[in-house]
């Protein structure tokens, strides 16, 4: 599933590329239908004639700014979802449920293997995700401890999954976060001393700033605008290293289940015997 970084990723593509363009002509392909029957909004003659302002990213959310009388058109990829941005000649895309015409001939291709994805208009910016937190990276020290403090969650991990605490943050980075800052993922976030929680958010950034650098982390489905995958995979630290040397001690990394997520982890690194307070 596309986390904050690949969302980042192509939010920052689309605006080298689109704005300033206008729409032209939208249609629906394939089992595009869902888009209208999950949304309750047929895009088709509602978009013809608006021109693309600017492009900006809020969580896991894409927003592209049509201007007048604030209107929003938003893309959620969910798990499979795609945004490519394709000459009018180019081949088909496997998948496309939405596009795009553009006035320069390019289209906006929107395809989701899955059909989990959203697009859909929206009046307002602060109406999308509803009781979405923060950003990551308008964190401080003091506001996580705040955030940390109140969670429910019966472990960290849970917690740093919990779109309503913080937003943008997915399965891959929360492993990866957990694991830079010695933060074992079981370990209930109330537990946590004021440093291990600092540490923490400046682990999350770092690891979120990584998959940025390296255009997103490409496991499954995940592509720019182009169609090319990321390549933070191949930097990954613990995510998906299952039986493999941890890059700090040699330990095996172990694999287990939380919630029915996937976790990675290192047992020396990330020591179990950190459940106890101290």
């Amino acid at each position: 599933m596309p986390e904050l970084p690949e969302v980042h990723t192509i939010a920052e593509d689309l605006k080298k590329k689109i704005t300033g363009r206008q729409i032209v002509e939208v249609y629906y392909t394939g089992e595009g239908q869902k888009l209208i029957s999950k949304t309750g909004q047929d895009l088709t003659n509602v978009l013809a004639g608006e021109k693309i302002n600017g492009v900006k990213r809020k969580a896991k959310y894409l927003i592209l700014d049509l201007g007048g009388e604030n209107k929003f058109l938003i893309f959620h990829l969910k798990l499979t979802g795609r945004v490519l941005v394709r000459d009018g000649t180019h081949p088909a895309d496997e998948f496309t449920r939405l596009v795009l015409k553009l006035d320069d001939g390019r289209q906006i291709r929107f395809a989701d293997r899955n059909g989990f994805g959203e697009v859909f208009l929206s009046a307002n910016v602060d109406d999308i995700g509803p009781g979405l937190g923060p950003d990551p990276f308008e964190v401080n020290n003091k506001q996580i401890h705040i955030i940390l403090g109140k969670s429910s969650k019966a472990t960290i991990k849970e917690a740093l999954l919990d779109q309503s605490l913080v937003s943008g943050i997915g399965n891959i980075y929360a492993d990866e976060a957990l694991y830079l800052a010695k933060i074992n993922p079981f370990r209930p976030p109330g537990s946590l001393s004021p440093d291990a929680k600092s540490r923490l958010l400046g682990a999350i950034k770092a690891v979120l700033r990584e998959g940025i650098k390296h255009r997103g982390t490409t496991i499954d489905s995940f592509r720019d605008t182009d169609g090319r995958p990321g390549t933070h995979q191949f930097h990954l630290l613990v995510y998906g290293k299952t039986g493999k040397p941890c890059k700090r001690c040699a330990t095996a990394i172990e694999y287990t289940e939380i919630k029915s997520r996937r976790t990675h982890f290192c047992p020396t690194c990330q020591p179990k015997d950190q459940l106890s307070f101290f």
